[in-house]
Parts: structure tokens; C-alpha cells; sequence
């Protein structure tokens, strides 16, 4: 356990621990990622149940991923690839894309990821962060590279409360781009995508992505589609390119870099998620803005940043917190949180969750069960790795959650 040092911040799932010093620096300038056993669903924060070594399992996969994505070996691998052929082929934004792939290839992709850390951090003390492969067990821990975060300031304009971004934009670099990039390769059952366009038929021409067509589960795209929402508010919401310039401050070709890398990266996942058996539907991805005014991935990437899908005769199961999203939503708690955030909206008031009277409940045992294998077994089977001894083969996780869909569980 990492103890004795600042918590930069207390996340629903993990906490930032920091500044901390990295061997051979000056100054610092890195923070420490401390991955917890909680989880989190519909924007609320920790739910009330731990799942048993899913940090371990976060950290693990996390740092697996980024050490791929910064790898200009591994660029040059997926470039070979059918994926990295077909994302190529379906952009519609010519050379600069292919520039950007080119550069990936050259020098892999930038991000904050330092290494893991198999110990204990002192007061005083410097850490060494080390490539995953040097560890035998899997830790909770991850050294990353310390960016500013600073939240929109809530104010009031006649009578309504807006988040003002002015702060957020001042704040030193590198700083958190205040956006999520979330991708989509297609619309599985629960796409929130399939729903905005209904309610408005012109929602993918404002995003970039007119000629797309929507059909849940019904087809795939080489290209993903793009969206933008807010990161930190109280409640994600979709922003069109217009407003995604005003609340991050970026230029717009700044904000076009960062839409590109986000296609090449969400492209390069897809090939590794492949070459575990899995098909990536969609994720999200976090940027942050570095002194040089480039755009650099940070955050974490794992299960619950990605929607996977595995396939078995014919069958489409969702391995991903959709499992755990489809418990809750047939409680009474979740319609009290829709309940909640409609209220809020109509006072003009951010903090919905002071609508909300009863907390959520728990989840049955069996739902514990399926939900950690979950994670252990992505890690096992992402990573090539036998981290978690008692995981269940990727066949016996699908087995179990596509069961409990045909017999109802989740209703």
C-alpha cells in the first residue's frame, strides 16, 4: 500500500496521490495513481459493494495498454494490420490523418504513464516507476506524469447555474483538456448515441459525421464516430465542436489533433483487443494540453472506459459495465437519479444528487461474482498474462453474463 503521501484527489474508483519525485528528476512533477476495489455507474461515484482486486486488475491492464500505445515498435505492427488498413481507407481527412499516423509510427503515441510501482511510497522518498514485466504479482499502483486539473467555476446569469470554464483554461500545462473523447466502431444495445439522434435527427452533422448511419447492432464502422461531452461537471453532457473550442481553449487545430490521435489510438485498441478475441464497440479517452501545445493522452484505459463485445455462435454478449448498468436500471434508485437530474435542469442547479432520497442498493452475490471475474479475466486475456490465478476462461465469463440476459436476471 502507498501511504504517507498528499491525495491530490479521491476519485470513485481511484485516488491521486502526489506530487511525488521520479529518481533522477529535479522536481515534483509526477503523481501516483491508486486504483481502488470500488466502482461507479450513471455518473453517481462509489457505489456501495468493492469488487476483490479490481484495482489490481485496472492498474495491470492500464499499464499494458499505455506502454503498447507508446511504443513505436507496436505502431509500426498495428500498421500492418487489417484494422490500421481499413481506419486508413475510411478517413475522410486525407493527408493530416495519415501525417498523424505516420508520426505515431516514428515516435508511438505521447501519454503520461511512467511505470508501475510494486511498493510503498515514503514521505521524502523518490519513486521508480518500472515496466510492467518486471513484476511478478500484480500491483494497485501507477506513476504518472502530474497534470493540472482545475474544475469550471460554478457562477450564476440570471438566475441560472453555468459552469465557467475561464479557470480551467489558465490552468499551467500541462492541464487536463476538460472534454471526454468518446469513440464508437458501432451502436450495441445501450449506445446512448442511437438516442441522441433520435431526439435530434441533425446531431451527427453538428459532430463531423453526416454521412454515417445508425442501425442498433446492425453494422460497424472502420472510422469511428467521434463525440465530445463535458468532463468535469456533475453531469457528462454532449457538446458539439463550437462549444468544445470555447470550454477547452484550444485552437482549432489543436482540437483537430486530438479528434485524429483519438481515431488512430481507439483503432490501434481495436487490434489488440482482437488479438485477445474481443471486439471493441466503443471508449473514451482523456487528453491532456502539454507546454509545447500538444495533445497527450491521460487517465487510464481499461473495462470501464471501453465497451467489449465477444461473439459466440452468432451471439453478441457485452463484456463491460453494461452488465452492472443493466442491474441498476431496473431499480427504483436509477429512476430516482433520472428523476433527479430533470429536476435539477428545470431549477437551473448543477448538484442533482441532492434530489436523490435513497442511496443505490447492493448487488446480489452472484452479480459480485460475475463482476469481478470480469475484470480479472479482461486483464488475464488482454495482457497474455496469467495475473489472477482464479479467473474464469473468457469462454465461462461470457457463458454466465449471456445467461443471465436469456433468463431475465437483469430484468
Amino acid at each position: 500500500m502507498i501511504h504517507s503521501v498528499n491525495h491530490l484527489y479521491r476519485g470513485s474508483v481511484k485516488n491521486v496521490l502526489g506530487p511525488v519525485i521520479v529518481a533522477g528528476a529535479s522536481k515534483a512533477d509526477a503523481a501516483v495513481f491508486e486504483y481502488t476495489d470500488s466502482f461507479s455507474v450513471f455518473d453517481w461515484g462509489k457505489m456501495p459493494d468493492a469488487l476483490n482486486r479490481k484495482g489490481q486488475a485496472l492498474a495491470v491492464l492500464a499499464a499494458h495498454w499505455f506502454e503498447k500505445l507508446g511504443s513505436a515498435d507496436a505502431w509500426k505492427e498495428f500498421s500492418r494490420s487489417t484494422q490500421a488498413l481499413g481506419l486508413r481507407k475510411a478517413s475522410r481527412f486525407g493527408s493530416l490523418f495519415n501525417e498523424i499516423g505516420e508520426q505515431l509510427q516514428a515516435q508511438g503515441l505521447q501519454t503520461h504513464y511512467l511505470g508501475v510501482l510494486p511498493s510503498a511510497v515514503e514521505v521524502g522518498s523518490t519513486i521508480k516507476p518500472q515496466p510492467l514485466n518486471s513484476l511478478t504479482t500484480p500491483a494497485s499502483h501507477m506513476a504518472v506524469q502530474l497534470v493540472s486539473v482545475v474544475r469550471p467555476a460554478v457562477t450564476s446569469v440570471l438566475g441560472r447555474n453555468l459552469s465557467d470554464y475561464h479557470p480551467t483554461r489558465q490552468a499551467p500545462a500541462p492541464r487536463l483538456i476538460p472534454l471526454e473523447v468518446v469513440f464508437r466502431f458501432s451502436c450495441p444495445q445501450g449506445s446512448s448515441l442511437l438516442e441522441r439522434v433520435k431526439r435530434d435527427p441533425g446531431y451527427l452533422a453538428a459532430i463531423g459525421f453526416a454521412e454515417w448511419k445508425l442501425e442498433e447492432g446492425a453494422q460497424s464502422w472502420d472510422f469511428p464516430v467521434i463525440e465530445l461531452f463535458t468532463k468535469l461537471e456533475s453531469t457528462d453532457r454532449p457538446v458539439g465542436l463550437s462549444e468544445a473550442l470555447a470550454i477547452s481553449g484550444l485552437s482549432a487545430p489543436q482540437l483537430q489533433e486530438m479528434l485524429l490521435k483519438t481515431a488512430w489510438a481507439a483503432g490501434f485498441i481495436k487490434w489488440l483487443c482482437a488479438k485477445g478475441g474481443l471486439e471493441l464497440a466503443d471508449g473514451k479517452l482523456e487528453w491532456a494540453l502539454t507546454e509545447n501545445g500538444q495533445c497527450m493522452l491521460v487517465d487510464a484505459i481499461g473495462p470501464d472506459e471501453l465497451r467489449l463485445l465477444h461473439r459466440n455462435a452468432g451471439s453478441e454478449i457485452q463484456l463491460s459495465k453494461e452488465f452492472l448498468r443493466s442491474f441498476y436500471r431496473a431499480s427504483k434508485w436509477y429512476s430516482d437519479t433520472e428523476h433527479a437530474k430533470l429536476q435539477a435542469k428545470a431549477r437551473g442547479q448543477t448538484d442533482w444528487k441532492k434530489f436523490v432520497s435513497n442511496p443505490p442498493p447492493a448487488l446480489p452475490p452472484l452479480y459480485l461474482e460475475i463482476a469481478t471475474q470480469l475484470y480479472w479475466v479482461l486483464t488475464n486475456t488482454l495482457t497474455g498474462r496469467p495475473w489472477f490465478n482464479q479467473a474464469w476462461s473468457l469462454a465461462q465469463l461470457a457463458d454466465s453474463i449471456q445467461k443471465f440476459c436469456a433468463e431475465g436476471e437483469f430484468q
